[in-house]
């Protein structure tokens, strides 16, 4: 057993999860209801992503490695705001934080 991700962001965890499970690569989360019994931002409490076969380490990275940069976080549909450069759903003609208009 391997870890491979940490993160008080459950939904992430869980959707790594299942980026790894559809490629078949066996794997759990620890502590998974933990965090949010404890209330606590401690690192030990924090949901984290682990694989059962430690030689499937790389690959499980390489897997994941789109869907934890930043950039990849924003899909085709959304745009940058130009002043703040929030990301903005493709149907807000305003940004949502400072409410700049949509560029053209």
């Amino acid at each position: 057993m391997r870890e491979l991700y940490t993160s008080m962001d459950s939904t992430r965890i869980g959707f790594y999860k299942s980026v790894l499970d559809e490629a078949g690569i066996p794997c759990f989360i620890q502590n998974e209801t933990t965090s949010q019994l404890v209330n606590m931002l401690a690192m030990v409490f924090q949901p984290t992503l682990c694989i059962i076969n430690d030689e499937q380490y790389e690959q499980a990275l390489v897997l994941l490695k789109p869907h934890h940069e930043v950039g990849s976080i924003m899909t085709a549909e959304e745009w940058l705001c130009p002043c703040c450069k929030e990301s903005n759903p493709a149907s807000f003609d305003l940004c949502w934080n400072c409410q700049a208009a949509k560029p053209e």
